[in-house]
């Protein structure tokens, strides 16, 4: 990184770390509310991606509910947010990084014993990349690097995909989903199953 870039870089985190601070508490907490922090794992579907991060990845991120997109489902039971979260395996076989952004809409049924179901859907943006056999476009590209390493550039793709979960608390969910992600002109994709617990504010 250039040390102009990393100039504009620290200017924008002080600009923003301002702003937080000359905004009121009340404020803040304002914003914050509904905003999840959660951890989980991701287990890929694509045998040449459990090839470089076995069975499973870890990752993290936050999910945060947004009102001012319109609902594709009507009801006071739906609701819509945004998440982002990161997958990283940096294993012997090589490294992948997924960076999976969706917008989720979700149903939550009645509650039943403290604790209430959800349902959904969701659709975004996945961008990954990584090494060894992530690499290529082609079999022949894949028998390569299962030999001697590659790359897979980095890339974005559409992906969605079906949620459930269950809220154990007004904070405190689990949540698991299904993800669907395009693969055009790479060797595989890290989509899968995914298990998420997370704590709302």
């Amino acid at each position: 990184m250039s040390v102009k870039a990393s100039l504009w870089r620290t200017a924008a985190l002080a600009i923003i770390a301002g702003a937080v601070l000359a905004v009121p508490t009340s404020t803040n907490a304002d914003l914050l509310h509904g905003l999840s922090l959660r951890g989980g794992v991701l287990f890929p579907s694509s045998g040449a991606v459990r090839d470089v991060t076995s069975p499973f990845v870890f990752g993290g991120g936050i999910d945060y509910p947004i009102g001012f997109l319109p609902h594709l489902l009507n009801g006071e039971a739906w609701s819509t947010s945004i998440s982002a979260d990161f997958f990283y395996s940096g294993r012997k076989a090589g490294i992948l990084r997924s960076i999976p952004v969706m917008i989720n809409q979700k149903y939550t049924f009645e509650e039943q014993g403290g604790r209430t179901s959800f349902a959904g859907f969701c659709i975004g943006a996945v961008t990954y990349g990584g090494t060894s056999n992530l690499d290529g476009g082609s079999t022949k590209s894949a028998r390569s690097t299962s030999s001697g390493g590659g790359r897979q550039p980095t890339v974005t793709r559409i992906g969605g995909g079906l949620i459930a979960g269950m809220n154990f608390s007004k904070s405190l969910y689990l949540e698991a989903r299904y993800e669907w992600i395009d693969r055009h002109h790479t060797f595989a994709s890290p989509e899968g199953f995914r298990a998420m617990l997370g704590w709302r504010f």
